[in-house]
Protein backbone atom coordinates (compact mmCIF):
# COMPACT_ATOMS: atom_id res chain seq x y z
CA UNK A 1 0.00 0.00 0.00
CA UNK A 2 3.09 2.34 0.89
CA UNK A 3 3.95 2.09 -2.84
CA UNK A 4 0.92 2.74 -4.44
CA UNK A 5 0.94 6.40 -2.48
CA UNK A 6 3.85 7.16 -4.67
CA UNK A 7 2.35 6.69 -8.37
CA UNK A 8 1.94 9.97 -10.05
CA UNK A 9 -1.93 10.03 -10.45
CA UNK A 10 -2.63 8.51 -6.75
CA UNK A 11 -0.54 11.99 -5.86
CA UNK A 12 -2.11 14.47 -8.08
CA UNK A 13 -5.47 12.92 -6.87
CA UNK A 14 -4.27 13.45 -3.51
CA UNK A 15 -3.58 16.81 -4.02
CA UNK A 16 -6.41 17.74 -5.56
CA UNK A 17 -8.77 16.41 -2.76
CA UNK A 18 -6.91 18.52 -0.36
CA UNK A 19 -7.27 21.53 -2.78
CA UNK A 20 -11.16 20.89 -2.78
CA UNK A 21 -10.98 20.93 1.11
CA UNK A 22 -9.37 24.11 1.14
CA UNK A 23 -11.91 25.75 -1.23
CA UNK A 24 -14.73 24.29 0.78
CA UNK A 25 -13.13 25.87 4.29
CA UNK A 26 -12.35 29.35 1.81
CA UNK A 27 -16.11 29.66 1.12
CA UNK A 28 -17.39 28.89 4.01
CA UNK A 29 -15.20 31.03 5.92
CA UNK A 30 -16.00 34.48 3.50
CA UNK A 31 -19.63 32.83 2.63
CA UNK A 32 -21.09 37.10 3.70
CA UNK A 33 -18.60 38.03 1.09
CA UNK A 34 -19.46 35.31 -1.49
CA UNK A 35 -23.05 35.73 -1.05
CA UNK A 36 -22.94 39.59 -1.85
CA UNK A 37 -21.35 38.89 -5.13
CA UNK A 38 -22.83 39.80 -8.53
CA UNK A 39 -25.24 37.17 -10.33
CA UNK A 40 -22.83 36.30 -13.06
CA UNK A 41 -20.06 35.75 -10.64
CA UNK A 42 -21.53 33.34 -8.98
CA UNK A 43 -22.93 31.55 -12.09
CA UNK A 44 -19.19 31.41 -12.89
CA UNK A 45 -17.76 30.17 -8.94
CA UNK A 46 -20.72 27.57 -9.23
CA UNK A 47 -19.16 26.17 -12.56
CA UNK A 48 -15.99 26.35 -11.22
CA UNK A 49 -16.59 24.47 -8.60
CA UNK A 50 -18.61 21.80 -10.77
CA UNK A 51 -15.64 21.25 -12.73
CA UNK A 52 -13.50 20.57 -9.84
CA UNK A 53 -15.60 18.07 -8.40
CA UNK A 54 -15.97 16.20 -12.02
CA UNK A 55 -12.59 16.07 -12.62
CA UNK A 56 -11.94 14.57 -8.84
CA UNK A 57 -14.59 12.20 -9.32
CA UNK A 58 -12.94 10.82 -13.00
CA UNK A 59 -9.66 10.62 -10.92
CA UNK A 60 -11.67 8.44 -8.55
CA UNK A 61 -12.64 6.26 -11.56
CA UNK A 62 -8.97 6.56 -13.06
CA UNK A 63 -7.57 4.94 -9.75
CA UNK A 64 -9.82 2.77 -9.03
CA UNK A 65 -9.77 0.99 -12.75
CA UNK A 66 -6.05 1.21 -13.20
CA UNK A 67 -4.90 0.15 -9.66
CA UNK A 68 -7.62 -1.13 -8.05
CA UNK A 69 -7.72 1.41 -5.23
CA UNK A 70 -11.09 2.34 -3.68
CA UNK A 71 -10.67 4.92 -1.10
CA UNK A 72 -14.13 5.04 -0.05
CA UNK A 73 -14.22 0.80 0.51
CA UNK A 74 -13.93 2.57 4.85
CA UNK A 75 -17.71 3.99 3.78
CA UNK A 76 -18.67 0.49 2.41
CA UNK A 77 -19.06 1.91 -1.02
Amino acid sequence: MEKLFTVPSIMTHTLNGGLLLLGGILIAVNFSFIRRLPTLQLIILVLILSIAVGVHGLSHVGVESAYGYNPLKIFGF
